[in-house]
């Protein structure tokens, strides 16, 4: 019997946020285009089997109680599993979600194509504005890969607000990812400042 706590590292009294990071961390390391061929391939299917079953709360259950889930044949690594139908869609990076669509893969290969191609087509960027744009807002153009894209920038943007831009990013084989807009708010350095700028500042900085 396949240990699936063993396999993903955790506590049998793991929480399902624990099993979640353990299969992430594990998902990226052995996945095959990062080197190990074969082995690593099976290593990630491997590691997909114990996730799908201890992530689901019933499945879980199931397989704590009699070790097993489901019958002979039915169990996740068993010839009743079906890639096209796993689900990935709560599979988190950095905080954006990532959703796949797999209908019509019909090997690793392409599973592991689309699984990046979806995780890795986001790109992050930085925008600087001055503070006065940032407190009263305003539209901001850039130019990003021969474009140039317009932004508007709302009163009171804090610094670190993130803008998502769909369409914008890598371009991978099913169209182009998404580009997350990051903003920095660009501080003046106070010792290069004019009389009449020290003076505003004094002004803003007793309100």
């Amino acid at each position: 019997m396949k240990d699936y706590y063993q396999i993903l590292g955790v506590d049998r009294n793991a929480s399902q946020e624990e099993i979640k990071a353990a299969y992430r961390r594990l998902a990226m390391k052995y996945h095959p285009d990062r080197g190990g061929g074969k082995e690593a391939e099976e290593k990630f299917k491997e590691i997909n089997e114990a996730y799908q079953v201890l992530s689901d709360p019933q499945k879980r259950a199931e397989y704590d109680r009699f070790g097993r889930v489901g019958v002979a044949g039915e169990t996740p690594g068993g010839s009743g599993f079906d890639w096209r139908n796993y689900d990935f869609s709560d599979f988190d990076f950095g905080g954006f979600n990532v959703r796949f669509n797999f209908g019509g893969i019909d090997s690793f290969a392409d599973l592991f194509s689309d699984f990046f191609d979806a995780a890795f087509s986001t790109t992050h960027l930085a925008l600087e504005i001055s503070p006065a744009q940032a407190v009263l807002g305003d539209e901001v153009s850039f130019y990003w890969q021969g474009q140039k894209i317009s932004i508007k920038i709302p009163p009171g943007t804090q610094d670190g607000r993130q803008f998502l831009l769909k369409g914008y990013g890598k371009p991978t084989r099913r169209g182009r990812g998404d580009l997350i807009v990051t903003i920095k708010i660009r501080i003046p350095n106070g010792n290069r400042l004019s009389k009449e700028e020290k003076e505003l500042w004094e002004r803003l900085k007793k309100g």
